[in-house]
């Protein structure tokens, strides 16, 4: 019987595995979140040869994530074409497995020299302006390579260790997970065909941790990842760490700061990406502010999200992840929130806020997760 083109490329996969042993990936649940990993270094065919530092995993699915399955019905077996290209459904939100490697290399060694939280005077933020190069070191793109676009941002908060929203990989396929590069030290993009982006340091994804109670409906709940990269990178001055917020219950111990917004979104709704990074300032406001915009008919604000004015500048489609932090006295940038979910129109002004995931109140489960 003659081989379709799918049946073929299966038939290589199939050829690759048994020639390179085991499948060591997994997925796995906490108390408080939900692991995906994979260290399965095995080569790929569909560019007509192997791709260097690039990996297509398999994993067995733990039971609740395998009957949300998409292209899976309940109780039926794996299939190795679904998982490859459509993402996992966990508890009706979608949830992605990490992709990537491990090259050995000890992590988390310690650059005391190098203090968190570097960047620019607030004073010198004007609304809706280009950042100077390398002044955010802490903000980092997740991109396709080549492509001249960035899918969602994030902040450095370790060597390792990158803190972004979940929703950013939410519809990502385990085979499109794995294209994904994380850009450290960029400003500018590139244009995805002639011209490159000026990134320090490339690496990829080799774990991701989403919070378990994460739901993604009108607008996310516990919107909050982090992503583990497969190499540690070395701190400099175009790539050091954010401060965290100290760990709090008060919904509105930030409320009446100026915080400072940083990205490569898009410029207006329905408009062009930046292709350089951009910043602006944005007062933040109470939660009731923020309920008098979204009231609970209409979308939820809970404790766990913290708001900030969006008109007349705000941050809009290609933000998401990136973080939302203001200056202490000393100088140093505190990350107060992680870009999560706004009115689609970015600075409407009968929306006029934009919404983030709060980092003081998930500031435990971020250190219990930072761990390998």
């Amino acid at each position: 019987m003659r081989l379709t083109k799918f049946n073929k490329f299966a038939a290589v996969l199939v050829a690759a595995i048994a020639l390179l042993g085991p499948v060591n990936g997994r997925i796995y649940q906490t108390d408080d979140a939900i692991v995906f990993e994979n260290f399965v270094p095995i080569r790929t065919f569909l560019n007509g040869g192997p791709v260097p530092n690039s990996y297509i995993p398999f994993a067995q699915p733990i039971p609740e994530i395998a009957s949300y399955a998409v292209g899976l019905h309940p109780q039926q077996g794996p299939n190795f074409y679904s998982w490859l290209h459509h993402p996992f459904v966990y508890g009706g939100a979608y949830a992605v497995p990490a992709m990537g490697s491990s090259n050995g290399q000890k992590q988390e060694s310690k650059q005391s020299s190098i203090p968190c939280g570097k960047g620019p005077d607030q004073n010198r933020i004007v609304n809706g302006e280009e950042a100077k190069p390398n002044s955010w070191p802490f903000v980092v793109a997740f991109m396709l390579p080549g492509s001249g676009f960035v899918n969602c941002g994030g902040s450095l908060i370790s060597e390792t260790k990158i803190l972004t929203a979940a929703h950013c990989f939410e519809k990502k396929s385990m085979y499109g997970l794995s294209q994904v590069v994380v850009k450290l030290g960029m400003h500018y993009i590139g244009d995805g065909e002639d011209v490159p982006d000026d990134a320090q340091m490339t690496r990829r994804i080799s774990r991701m941790t989403l919070h378990k109670a994460y739901k993604i409906q009108i607008n996310p709940f516990f919107d909050i990842a982090i992503v583990t990269m497969d190499s540690p990178v070395t701190y400099s001055k175009a790539i050091s760490p954010v401060c965290l917020a100290a760990a709090s219950g008060e919904p509105d111990m930030y409320a009446g700061q100026t915080a400072a917004a940083i990205g490569w979104g898009r410029l207006a709704s329905g408009g062009a990406s930046a292709k350089k990074l951009m910043q602006t300032k944005v007062p933040i406001i109470t939660n009731d502010e923020c309920k008098k915009v979204y009231p609970p008919f209409f979308r939820e604000i809970t404790r766990h999200m913290i708001c900030a004015s969006s008109f007349p500048t705000s941050v809009c489609n290609g933000d998401s992840g990136g973080p939302l932090v203001v200056q202490a006295e000393d100088g140093s940038w505190t990350q107060v929130g992680v870009v999560s979910w706004g009115d689609s129109a970015c600075t409407s002004e009968y929306f006029p806020a934009a919404v983030y995931t709060r980092v003081n109140w998930l500031r435990g489960w971020i250190n219990g997760n930072m761990k390998n």
